[in-house]
């Protein structure tokens, strides 16, 4: 979460919407691309009156999220179909034909043109108003959670929404007043931002252009496929290119570029940072705050800025030239190579914590990556391990995965086995009832120390597989908020295959650890409970519309390589993982010793106070100091002083 909004939107890499197309979508696709998912999916085989609503719904929500377009009686005619129109939309599907989703796009293409009138009329009366002062007192309620009656209440709802805009804006910079000028700026940004989005349903033009004949068609058919596939489940999800390149670079960490990150803001695209030894970062001739002119010769202001980055994006070799300006030091053209370059900002990092007898060292693991080519989170964290322990006697250990929603499951396992000797760390169930047992075959441990998993109620998916398997094997044991995410399912995904011509993720199984626990909706309950930032928020599977149900491991079942038939699940426990039973879990029984000492510690501390404070009011967290980590690194002391 920390910069992964400007990872995904800034980097030189994404394409533009047009020109990145791999194939143009027809609606006569929209079924054969289901059916291929139906295929996979864990439950559901077949489009059914319950997904046609689901799609109504997900159609509508994907489209105006904010409900800044619809008025409630034009949403609420999709949003509560009847049984027989339901049944008729089923009945269309089948015939590869969608009548009641091409008549809803044009109710859409009208309330856009209607929405850009009325935002009109209301930016006008705010900059006609003179001076915006941006106080607390001022700050506008804006409801996003319901639909406007009538024209009226959708002009006073957008009004409050342009003052929530730049009370926004005037957060950012620290303004508590903006001119007629500024807000004039802060609304033409604003304005080429929703255009973009409004651009794939309303055909009529796009940058003063009239769209390309056939892609009314082909963004109606990738609404749609985003529509059913979202309805399928809370994971499953179609993607355009643009986007499955988007999420392969972060899963990657690596992409062909100059290193520069843009972002845009009201006076024109501006370098925000360079990434470190990147082309760009190598030459000394660009700098972060240089103000974007030209690229390749082609004054950038004839674009936008999805155009912008589809010019820098290019083959590892090619050159780009770019002409920038900088306060400091003046207007200037910069010739790069692009390159092959690796995100080491989003891999993982390491510290030291100096204490009696030694270090603890403390590991940030923002996400599971492997980028195939010798970059993965398994060998950084053997490569951290390693430089903690020339540092000093390694006595204790932390990994933070409180913002690990996940990444490759194999690179889970790999790290899960890096804290055991060997053994079983994910058990998969799949729709046919088919059961495969990860185990881990590397038969060393890189640290048998004491170990604290520092988790959040974000912590999901892959990081919710190490943290189950370890506080399972009891080599660790699980700080932080009151349980994770609780997202205990697998996905099918095409999104890593660069030749792929389709991309999307499905749903098609649930996994479980040596314990025989599924964490999905329930997540990894902690050990100790130290509440994160992330605490008071609803966050989490149970909160997902549409989410599987949890479920446990069948009585009966049967290992294929042990060739073991067990009779119910501490059977199979008994014969396939004997080292569990036998296993001392010394950390668990230090549990009760452990949580006084916390919570003395926590009621002692003024500092804990005022942290919780700012996280029960969902403050801005990030000028405090870190205490969750804080109390980690305490709890992994106390678990070495009770060990002695």
């Amino acid at each position: 979460m920390r910069v992964c909004f400007i990872l995904l939107v800034f980097l030189l890499t994404k394409f533009s919407i047009l020109s990145s197309l791999e194939k143009v979508l027809q609606l006569s696709d929209v079924p054969r691309s289901m059916e291929e998912m139906f295929a996979y999916h864990v439950e559901v085989k077949a489009f059914s009156p319950l997904l046609a609503r689901r799609s109504c719904k997900v159609f509508l929500q994907q489209f105006d999220r904010d409900k800044l377009y619809l008025l409630q009686n034009e949403a609420e005619t999709y949003l509560n179909l009847s049984d027989e129109k339901a049944k008729e939309i089923v009945s269309n599907y089948h015939k590869g034909t969608f009548p009641d989703f091409e008549v809803l796009n044009v109710l859409l293409q009208r309330s856009i043109a209607r929405n850009r009138r009325l935002r009109a009329e209301v930016q006008e009366a705010i900059i006609s108003e003179g001076d915006a002062l941006l106080s607390e007192e001022a700050r506008p309620s804006f409801n996003r959670y319901s639909f406007a009656k009538n024209e009226y209440e959708l002009r006073e709802k957008l009004r409050k929404y342009y003052l929530s805009v730049l009370q926004g804006y005037g957060d950012r910079y620290g303004l508590s007043k903006l001119s007629p000028e500024q807000i004039s700026r802060v609304f033409k940004l604003s304005e080429r931002k929703r255009q973009r989005i409004e651009a794939t349903y309303y055909m009529q033009e796009r940058s003063g252009e009239m769209v390309p004949k056939g892609m009314e068609e082909h963004y109606l058919a990738l609404h749609l496929l985003k529509a059913m596939a979202r309805s399928l489940d809370a994971h499953s999800a179609y993607y355009s290119p643009e986007e499955a390149y988007d999420v392969r670079m972060s899963l990657k960490k690596e992409f062909a570029g100059v290193g520069v990150i843009l972002q845009e803001e009201v006076e024109g695209i501006y370098v925000k940072d360079l990434i470190k030894e990147g082309p760009a970062a190598r030459s000394k001739n660009v700098f972060s705050g240089d103000k974007l002119l030209k690229i390749n010769e082609l004054d950038i202001n004839e674009l936008g800025f999805d155009e912008v980055l589809d010019r820098m994006k290019g083959r590892k070799g090619s050159v780009v030239e770019l002409e920038l300006h900088h306060p400091d030091h003046g207007k200037r053209k910069v010739r790069l190579q692009r390159e092959k370059i690796v995100l080491d900002g989003e891999r993982l990092s390491y510290s030291a914590q100096k204490v009696e007898g030694g270090i603890i060292g403390t590991v940030v693991l923002p996400s599971f990556y492997d980028n195939g080519h010798g970059v993965s989170a398994e060998r950084d964290l053997r490569e951290a391990l390693k430089a903690l322990k020339e540092q000093g006697a390694l006595l204790g250990l932390v990994i933070d995965l409180r913002e690990n929603s996940g990444g490759f499951l194999a690179q889970a396992i790999k790290i899960s086995g890096m804290f055991i000797l060997e053994g079983i760390v994910v058990i998969s169930k799949y729709a046919n009832g088919e059961i495969r047992y990860m185990r881990d075959l590397d038969a060393r441990s890189y640290f048998d120390g004491p170990l604290v998993l520092l988790t959040s109620k974000a912590s999901a998916s892959a990081a919710e597989v190490v943290a189950q398997a370890l506080q399972d094997y009891g080599v660790a044991l699980v700080v932080g908020d009151e349980r994770t995410y609780g997202k205990g399912s697998m996905q099918y995904q095409t999104i890593t295959d660069e030749k792929a011509s389709v991309f999307y993720k499905v749903t098609i199984g649930r996994y479980y650890t040596i314990s025989g626990k599924s964490t999905q909706i329930e997540g990894v309950q902690a050990d100790l409970v130290v509440p994160t930032f992330f605490s008071p928020y609803k966050i989490g599977e149970r909160y997902l519309e549409y989410p599987l149900d949890g479920d446990h491991l069948p009585a009966q079942f049967y290992d294929p390589i042990y060739h073991v038939k067990a009779r119910s699940y501490q059977d199979f426990v008994h014969h396939i993982a004997p080292y569990l039973q036998n296993f001392e879990k010394r950390w668990k029984k230090m549990v009760p010793a452990l949580q006084a000492k916390s919570q003395k510690r926590r009621s002692l501390s003024q500092n804990y106070q005022k942290y919780l404070r700012a996280v029960n009011k969902k403050e801005n967290h990030e000028t405090l100091t870190d205490y969750p980590m804080m109390e980690s690194v305490r709890i992994v002391q106390d678990m070495y002083e009770l060990s002695r």
